[in-house]
């Protein structure tokens, strides 16, 4: 059966006992899950809810969201999911008129109100139904076509108009095997995890998750004490989290003189990962693998890297301004980089594709099955896409460059690509903090925040590789709050007045 809710099915039959999903105190098996699917999903057709029907999903990283969609997917209706700024203040300011109904917490259901579509639907269910349900015990999934769109997911477009990207059923499924055999799970793994795609995966792998206790609206704010704690009272083997999670974990752990030996693996990406962020890892898990993911949202993964140990050439590579080490390819079929021009390419034939193509400062392009095709009503296409043949290719807007091992390394999103400078610097001064790089006036400038106080003289001496022009310091370098670690560059120049 393609629908990726059959998975839930199966799994419930092979090991019904066996806890999913740790959410807060409450332990959730295979079976109770699979319980309280079947029951939303009796709500959610009494409801008016049906198959190809388009639903918002506002609710957080918690049990809620994978009962709601694994519940939307047995009906054969449409997830569908939205950035987090589009959630309160920049929901007004975009278009959602195929939305048909709304599933989400009591608060975000009320900023739904926000927007001149959304206040108008009907059908506006609070999750917190879900823990008094007690209609049916068995789940019957709905046959879908295996390209039936699964997830879709608003994403901040150029235009003002969201681009939607669409990810089908088996394009999922390819997804999460991919996933599966990168991530090296064992049966009686726990992961405590705070990105909710990778989730899916374990529930597929049968794999116990527990859900981190973050600030899902800002990372930054997250209690980190608490994530500590679940961590040593649940006794996880593995973590799954941004790395901006990572940075608010590490800095009480190493404040508090805490040390945890009984994790073994943990996995990051979704954001820059600097050399002083793994070495401080390895202070408070002295007995992790650690292992940085390379993707998005229209391809994921795309490469990996094993940075527990990183070699002393390595080492030198990013002080001298290669950049960060994103590692091996893996799940794309093809990953090549392309002259850095931002033209827009169409379709061109496998001789003019060579003839674009370089092994240094090019932008990223990837193609095969774990790639996004194309986007809904084809907005965002012609710039992020482009055919090579029959081929379609995405384009990341990341700049890179493959070393002598073929490895990927990073340099930057290509309107700002300074990870090189970054890299640098995260290698060379010791706590320097959050760092942001920038031309302003076609100079170099690098921003740093107060609380870290060096040169332009020294940081001259040791980044030599690039003409630094000047440093500015700021109270708080703006960052995504979904992520909290890439830095928001649109809002830095705000603050800087550039």
């Amino acid at each position: 059966m393609n629908n990726l809710a059959y998975e839930l099915v199966e799994n419930y039959k092979k090991y019904p006992d066996k806890i999913v999903i740790i959410d807060k105190n409450e332990q959730i098996t295979y079976k109770n899950l699979y319980t309280k699917v079947a029951n939303f999903k009796e709500h959610l057709l009494k409801k008016g809810i049906r198959k190809g029907k388009k639903v918002l999903v506002l609710v957080q990283m918690s049990k809620e969201l994978y009962i709601a969609l694994l519940s939307l997917w047995s009906i054969g209706a449409i997830p569908c999911f939205m950035d987090a700024g589009f959630i309160k203040g920049g929901m007004k300011n975009n278009e959602f008129d195929s939305i048909e109904a709304v599933i989400g917490t009591k608060k975000y259901i009320l900023y739904s109100n926000i927007n001149n579509n959304l206040k108008k639907l009907n059908t506006k269910i609070n999750v917190s139904i879900i823990n008094k349900l007690k209609i049916k015990d068995m789940l019957e999934v709905q046959e879908v076509d295996k390209d039936s769109s699964a997830i879709l997911t608003y994403t901040s477009g150029t235009t003002g108009k969201p681009k939607i990207a669409s990810r089908s059923h088996e394009f999922l499924k390819c997804q999460g095997k991919i996933l599966i055999n990168t991530l090296n799970y064992e049966k009686e793994d726990i992961e405590i995890s705070s990105i909710p795609i990778f989730t899916l995966s374990n529930i597929s792998a049968g794999i116990t998750t527990l859900i981190a206790q973050a600030n899902f609206s800002n990372l930054g704010k997250t209690n980190a004490k608490k994530i500590i704690n679940q961590i040593i009272r649940h006794k996880v083997n593995r973590i799954m989290a941004a790395p901006g999670l990572l940075q608010t974990v590490i800095k009480y752990a190493l404040k508090n003189n805490i040390q945890i030996e009984n994790v073994k693996k943990i996995f990051t990406g979704g954001g820059a990962v600097f050399i002083d962020l793994i070495n401080n890892i390895k202070k408070v898990f002295p007995k992790a693998k650690i292992i940085t993911l390379y993707g998005s949202t229209e391809a994921e993964p795309i490469s990996e890297c094993d940075v527990t140990d990183i070699s002393k050439s390595d080492l030198e590579k990013i002080r001298k301004g290669y950049g960060i080490l994103a590692g091996n390819i893996i799940g794309v079929k093809e990953c090549k980089l392309i002259k850095n021009d931002r033209k827009e390419i169409g379709k061109i034939t496998t001789e003019e594709f060579k003839k674009m193509q370089v092994q240094d400062n090019g932008e990223i392009v990837v193609t095969g099955e774990n790639v996004l095709k194309g986007y809904v009503g084809g907005i965002g296409d012609r710039e992020n896409k482009f055919y090579v043949e029959e081929e379609i290719f995405h384009r990341t807007g990341d700049l890179g460059s493959f070393d002598e091992k073929g490895r990927l390394w990073l340099k930057g999103r290509i309107k700002e690509p300074y990870f090189n400078i970054e890299s640098a610097l995260h290698s060379k001064f010791k706590n320097i903090g959050k760092t942001a790089v920038l031309k302003n006036d076609n100079k170099i400038t690098i921003v740093l925040e107060k609380c870290c106080k060096i040169s332009i003289e020294k940081i001259k001496k040791e980044i030599d590789f690039e003409k630094i022009e000047n440093i500015i310091y700021v109270k708080k370098i703006p960052v995504d709050k979904r992520h909290n670690t890439k830095v928001d560059y649109n809002e830095l120049r705000k603050v800087l007045k550039i």
